[in-house]
C-alpha cells in the first residue's frame, strides 16, 4: 500500500522503520524536510488544500501528530486531515494520532484530552467514505528500558519509572492491572491491518500482556536489585490536580488517574479477537521478552 505518514516524531520513527518491511511504500509529511530521514519527504503546512497535494498517489494516512500543550489543534489538524481524505481521489485510509488507552469504554480519558478527542471521534463515526480505526494499545512498553535502547522521549513522571534515580513510583495499591505494548510491535501491526481484507472496527485492541504496578516492579527489581519503589496515593495525585502548579504536573496527574480508572485495563476477549482477526502473523512481546532483548542487544534500539 502506498502511505503517507504524518510526523516525524517518536512514535512516527517505529512506523516508518517498519511499514517498508511489510512492503508498504512511505512518504514522510513534515512541515520542514528533516536531514535524518532517509525516506522521501513531502512537505506541507496541513492546510485541506495542501495535504491534498501531497496525498495525490497515496492510499493511506497514518499520523503521529500529538501536541498535549494545544489539544484543540491537534484534534483540529486530524479533522482537517480527515477531510483531506475525502477530497482525495485515492487516499481512502485514515490512522489517526491516538495510540490510546481504552477510550472506547472510556472516552472521558484523559480527561485534558478527552473533550477535543469527542469531536474527533463523533466525526469520524459518521464517516462512510473512509476506512479508519482508533489504535488502542495502553502503555508503550519500551519505556521499561533506558532511553538509550529506544525512539521514544523521556515523559518524565508521566510514566512510572525514573531510569536515572531508579525509583519506581506505585500508584496506590499497585495492584491495577495495565497492558503494555511495544510500540515497535504496534508498528508491525499497523503494517499488516493496512493490508487486512476484514472490515476495520471502531476500536482496535493490541496488547503484549497486562500486569499489575506491583508486579511489573517485581520482574523490574528482580533484574535489578538497586531499583527501589515509592508510594503515590490517589489523593496524592488528586491534590496534584487542584494545586495546578505547572501544565505538566497537572497533565502527568491527568494520566496517573488512567490507572485508577480502568481506562489501562483493556478487556483481553477483544484482545483476543483482534488478534485472532487481523494479527496473526504478528508476535506481541511480554515485558519480559522486552527486557531480554535489551540485555541482549545493550547498544541497539528496541
Amino acid at each position: 500500500m502506498k502511505v503517507a505518514m504524518a510526523g516525524t516524531g517518536n512514535v512516527a520513527q517505529y512506523l516508518i522503520e517498519e511499514l517498508p518491511k511489510y512492503g508498504h511504500s512511505v512518504v514522510v509529511l513534515t512541515r520542514s524536510s528533516k536531514p535524518t530521514i532517509t525516506l522521501e519527504q513531502r512537505e506541507t503546512d496541513y492546510t485541506i488544500s495542501s495535504l491534498v497535494s501531497v496525498l495525490h498517489d497515496r492510499d493511506a494516512i497514518i499520523s503521529a501528530i500529538a501536541d498535549f500543550s494545544d489539544p484543540a489543534a491537534g484534534a483540529q489538524v486530524h479533522l482537517t486531515m480527515l477531510e483531506a481524505c475525502r477530497q482525495s481521489q485515492s487516499c481512502k485510509t485514515f490512522i489517526p494520532s491516538q495510540w490510546t488507552a481504552n477510550v472506547e469504554d472510556h472516552p472521558e480519558e484523559p480527561v485534558v484530552l478527552a473533550p477535543h478527542n469527542k469531536v474527533l471521534f463523533d466525526r469520524l463515526k459518521q464517516e462512510t467514505q473512509i476506512r479508519w480505526t482508533i489504535i488502542c494499545n495502553a502503555w508503550f512498553a519500551e519505556y521499561i528500558v533506558p532511553a538509550s535502547q529506544r525512539h521514544l522521549r523521556d515523559v518524565g513522571p508521566i510514566w512510572a519509572m525514573d531510569h536515572p534515580s531508579k525509583v519506581f513510583t506505585i500508584y496506590g495499591p499497585g495492584t491495577q492491572l495495565n497492558d503494555l505494548t511495544s510500540v515497535r510491535d504496534i508498528a508491525k501491526a499497523v503494517a499488516v491491518l493496512l493490508d487486512s481484507k476484514e472490515p476495520w472496527e471502531p476500536y482496535t485492541y493490541l496488547s503484549g500482556g497486562q500486569l499489575s504496578w506491583n508486579e511489573l516492579f517485581a520482574i523490574i527489581k528482580k533484574r535489578d536489585s538497586e531499583w527501589t519503589s515509592v508510594k503515590k496515593p490517589l489523593a496524592d495525585t488528586v491534590q496534584q490536580i487542584v494545586a495546578n502548579e505547572s501544565p505538566e504536573s497537572v497533565l502527568a496527574a491527568y494520566f496517573e488517574l488512567h490507572s485508577y480508572s480502568g481506562a489501562l485495563t483493556f478487556p483481553q476477549e477483544k484482545v483476543r479477537r483482534h488478534r485472532e482477526k487481523y494479527f496473526q502473523g504478528v508476535h506481541f512481546r511480554s515485558v519480559e521478552e522486552i527486557l531480554d532483548d535489551a540485555a541482549a542487544k545493550p547498544g541497539k534500539i528496541l
